[in-house]
C-alpha cells in the first residue's frame, strides 16, 4: 500500500546537509539519535518545533514524522547514531561532550551509541516553549490527541481556517492529520507492545470502531494491524 508520505531509511555515521537544504516530511519506522557537530537547522515534528545548532543531540523517536530546515551558512555537519525504541515524542538534550561521539562514530556507530547513552542516563531533555500559533497547537495536540481543533481556534482568538493555513505552512500536514497521526501511532505503539483486543485498542486509542483503526494503521504504516502485531515491527533498529 503506498503510503501519504515517504519513508526514509537512516544512514548512520556522520553526514553534511548543504546550507538552504529542506527535507520534505517524511516517516522513520525506528528512533535514532542525530549529534549536530556543526551549523543550525530545524526540525518539525510531533515534539513540535525545535531548533538545533552544534553540540545538541536529538532523539528521533519510534515512527515520527518530520520535515528538516537547514540554514546555515556554511551548512550543517552531523552524525546520526542507531538508538533503542522510544514511545515518547523524543527530545534535545545539550551541554554534552560530545568529542569523543565524534572520534569513534564515523568507524563504530554502535560503540558511539553506548558513549551517547552513558551521558543522557542521568540527563532531562530541553524544553521549548512554543514559538507561535502552530506550535503551540502541535504540543497542545501531543498532550492531548483529541483536542478539537476549532474550539482551540476560538479560544485562541483566531478562526479555524487560519489556524489550517498556519499549521500547515510550518508543518506540511494539515491539523486533522496530524492528530488522526498520533491517535495512530499510540494505537500502534499498543499493539506491539500488548496482547489486548484490536477492538480494545481501538476504543482506547479513540477510534469509533476497529474498521476506522485498521484504515488509519494502514495508511500511517502500509500495513494491518494484525500484520504490524506479528511482524515486530518495533523490536529492533
Amino acid at each position: 500500500m503506498k503510503l501519504d508520505f515517504p519513508r526514509r531509511t537512516v544512514c548512520f555515521g556522520p553526514e553534511r546537509m548543504a546550507f538552504n537544504k529542506e527535507m520534505p516530511r517524511h516517516q522513520h519506522l525506528h528512533a535514532y539519535a542525530t549529534v549536530v557537530l556543526a551549523g543550525e537547522f530545524e526540525q518539525f515534528s510531533y515534539a513540535g518545533r525545535l531548533k538545533l545548532e552544534a553540540g545538541d543531540v536529538l532523539i528521533n523517536p519510534t515512527l515520527d514524522c518530520h520535515s528538516n530546515r537547514m540554514f546555515s551558512r556554511g551548512g550543517v555537519t552531523l552524525i546520526r547514531l542507531p538508538w533503542r525504541h522510544d514511545a515518547t515524542f523524543g527530545g534535545v538534550y545539550r551541554i554534552l561532550f560530545i568529542d569523543a561521539i565524534e572520534r569513534v562514530a564515523g568507524r563504530d556507530s554502535a560503540l558511539a551509541t553506548g558513549l551517547l547513552e552513558e551521558q543522557l542516563a542521568d540527563k532531562v531533555h530541553t524544553f521549548f516553549p512554543p514559538q507561535d500559533l502552530p506550535d503551540k497547537l502541535a504540543m497542545d495536540l501531543g498532550a492531548n490527541p483529541r483536542l478539537r481543533i476549532a474550539q482551540w481556534a476560538a479560544n485562541h482568538g483566531v478562526t479555524r481556517e487560519y489556524v489550517w493555513r498556519s499549521f500547515y505552512r510550518s508543518f506540511g500536514v494539515a491539523p486533522v492529520r496530524f492528530r488522526s497521526e498520533l491517535n495512530t501511532r499510540t494505537a500502534l505503539l499498543g499493539l506491539v507492545r500488548t496482547n489486548e483486543p484490536l477492538s480494545k485498542v481501538a476504543a482506547d486509542c479513540g477510534f469509533s470502531d476497529q474498521s476506522h483503526m485498521t484504515r488509519a494503521v494502514k495508511s500511517l504504516i502500509g500495513m494491518p494491524p494484525a500484520e504490524c502485531r506479528s511482524s515486530h515491527l518495533f523490536g529492533t533498529n
